[in-house]
């Protein structure tokens, strides 16, 4: 066994899964229905407590990879006139509508939130130019397998003056960018490992914990990329340099970027020679943007 594959495998093997609080707040196994359904609550939850960057009252929303349905409910929730959520995943969207019907019963007096969920591509949508004022795609940006197509597309649907909001991707090479830390749980492995050396330590891990191919299925087949392992191999390997590159192409303008930073990040940060470097993206768990549509489009 080559040195590399045995150290890699090793700190996966004694470490303690990055995503581990996650599962013990929702109380069921990652995969099942039982999480799916957590997972809906959770995203409603969390953005109860942190809020997103941008007002929503009023307007009329399309959320990009909506999938478990928790989002679209705040938005609603938060006086958003209409609600659109799209995902691929017809699955993740029965839950999505499942865990709606249960918020109108719960909100009582019989509330019907204002949202339509339908399975769309991203890339090729089915709605007129100019149809929202916001579009939202949050955790999605590193799962599409065209970003630039999905940007460009969201530039079409949204109203001039429209925003494109992002409140959180990864780079490939921020800390939980490779997006298998419920079976590697090593950060940024990639900067230090190739990515057959990364496989390798998962196929022996998963023979040691079954439980991993039912998370990462591709893990079964000849996987040649990091992303083979994903159910949908839905990763590309996007970085904060070509994402900015991808808004200025498409004829956005961008109103911030922020990336999330890491304890060392916040040094990076400081740096100026560092801060607009790989540096930061790997010293980071993720950055945030807010897009404009010139008015003029």
């Amino acid at each position: 066994m080559p040195l590399s594959d045995y150290i890699l495998y090793r700190l996966a093997k004694n470490r303690p899964s990055p995503a581990q609080h996650l599962v013990d707040k929702l109380g069921a196994e990652p995969g099942t229905d039982a999480y799916h359904i957590a997972y809906a609550r959770h995203q409603f939850d969390s953005k109860v407590q942190e809020g997103i960057p941008f007002p929503v009252a009023g307007k009329e929303v399309l959320e990009i990879a909506c999938g478990h349905g928790g989002i679209c409910c705040f938005l609603a929730v938060g006086g958003a006139t209409r609600v659109v959520g799209v995902d691929l995943d017809t699955y993740r969207l029965k839950i999505a509508e499942a865990f709606t019907i249960n918020l109108n019963r719960q909100l009582g007096n019989g509330c019907q939130l204002p949202i339509t969920f339908q399975e769309e591509n991203a890339c090729h949508m089915s709605f007129a130019d100019n149809s929202f004022d916001v579009v939202i795609a949050d955790k999605a940006f590193e799962h599409f397998s065209d970003p630039e197509g999905v940007m460009r597309e969201s530039f079409r649907v949204l109203r001039p003056g429209g925003t494109l909001l992002v409140p959180l991707f990864s780079s490939i090479y921020s800390k939980y960018g490779l997006h298998i830390k419920h079976g590697l749980k090593v950060n940024s492995a990639n900067v230090f490992f190739s990515e057959t050396t990364i496989i390798r330590a998962m196929k022996r891990l998963a023979v040691e914990n079954p439980k991993i191919y039912d998370l990462y299925p591709g893990l079964i087949d000849n996987p040649q990329r990091v992303r083979d392992l994903r159910r949908y191999k839905d990763l590309n390997d996007i970085t904060y340099r070509e994402f900015k590159q991808m808004v200025e192409r498409v004829g956005f303008e961008m109103d911030w970027f922020r990336p999330l930073p890491t304890r060392l990040g916040r040094i990076v940060a400081c740096i100026p020679l560092l801060r607009n470097t790989l540096m930061m993206d790997i010293c980071s768990k993720g950055a945030g943007a807010s897009l404009r549509k010139p008015a003029n489009s």
